[in-house]
């Protein structure tokens, strides 16, 4: 299948920008039609590292196949071997209930991922409400780099997506419960704003079995019988970068994977880490 997009707007609100263009607001009676996705703009993703983009009713428009909303298009890598994609929706006033393809520079769709990849997670640390999709990729041989093209679709409008009231959420931080407090109803839109982040597969993770009925337990891991340094810095100092996001599920988990392939001094990286914090 092949994509063909309607350029609303070249502005994309990319927080990592250096410097913003300048917005070109083009009528819908003056937009030119293309027929690659390479022609749209696009967020320029390298492993590992991550880009928040604002979706608005000034957004550029994609209309074919399905999608007929603004979006956000990240160009990710595809001669690095498989990684992996986090897409977060963040919640505010109004929820974007996002879809998701994967499409290559000719615009041939290679994954599509639909509302039902997301769910809700509640309010943790620094982050909000939000929706949360996580996938690994395999990237097809012989290509340099594929699109994510992250949209919403007009039958959301009119629903809602729940998030948690703020007094249960604070109940159950207590260890306590009420049932009686419902969640709150958050009306969809079109827009919002939208993270994406990739990272390489860890080597704990290619161990997994093939078998969802088949969970991996931390003493089944396969480990090497010679440590690399440049895998020990890897977990090092992804374990430092996770405490300093806040992100302590991350570096909880990062740090597992780090004892199960009996790298050194993870734990010590880790209560460094948290210390400086």
């Amino acid at each position: 299948m092949y994509l063909r997009a309607l350029v609303l707007s070249s502005c994309v609100a990319l927080t990592a920008c250096q410097t913003a263009p300048t917005p070109e607001h083009v009528q819908l009676s003056q937009a030119e039609q293309v027929s690659s996705i390479s022609n749209l703009q696009s967020v320029v993703l390298k492993l590992p590292s991550s880009a928040t983009v604002e979706i608005t009713d000034n957004s550029q428009h994609f209309k074919g196949i399905g999608i007929d909303s603004p979006v956000a298009v990240f160009e990710l890598p595809a001669n690095r071997g498989e990684f992996s994609i986090e897409i977060t929706s963040q919640i505010g006033d109004t929820a974007f209930s996002p879809r998701a393809v994967i499409v290559d520079k000719s615009g041939k769709v290679l994954e599509t991922y639909d509302k039902n990849h997301f769910v809700y997670e509640k309010p943790r640390l620094n982050l909000g409400n939000r929706l949360v999709a996580e996938f690994d990729f395999f990237p097809p041989t012989g290509t340099e780099s594929v699109y994510l093209v992250v949209y919403s679709d007009d039958s959301e409008l009119g629903k809602f997506t729940n998030v948690i009231h703020p007094a249960r959420l604070d109940a159950e931080g207590r260890g306590n419960y009420l049932p009686e407090v419902k969640d709150i109803p958050i009306p969809n839109a079109l827009v919002g704003k939208i993270e994406v982040s990739i990272d390489r597969v860890s080597l704990f993770s290619l161990s997994r079995p093939t078998t969802d009925d088949a969970p991996l337990k931390p003493s089944l891991a396969s480990t090497p019988e010679v440590i690399q340094p440049e895998t020990q810095s890897y977990y090092h100092n992804a374990i430092t970068a996770a405490v300093k996001s806040n992100d302590l599920d991350k570096a909880l988990a990062l740090l597992e994977e780090a004892k199960a392939l009996k790298i050194d001094d993870a734990q010590q990286v880790f209560i460094k880490a948290v210390n400086a914090q």
